[in-house]
């Protein structure tokens, strides 16, 4: 570990002071699906194959592991 790993970690009064970077902020391919994706996950639905079937005909391009990383 450098130094400067060190001293930002000694430095951090919260862990969420260690959560910066490059992709913190970058929007996601799945972002216009996430209500759809949390109405099905309360209707009890959490088959990450079903929810990734069932998005893509209303457009999403993106991949099965987006849609099952983002369910477990």
């Amino acid at each position: 570990m450098t130094s400067r790993t060190v001293k930002q970690l000694a430095d951090a009064g919260t862990p969420e002071e260690l959560f910066t970077g490059l992709w913190q902020n970058r929007p996601s391919v799945l972002d216009e699906y996430n209500t759809y994706l949390d109405d099905r996950w309360a209707e009890g639905c959490s088959n990450a194959w079903k929810l990734w079937e069932e998005i893509v005909p209303l457009g999403y391009k993106g991949s099965y592991q987006r849609v099952s990383s983002r369910a477990t």
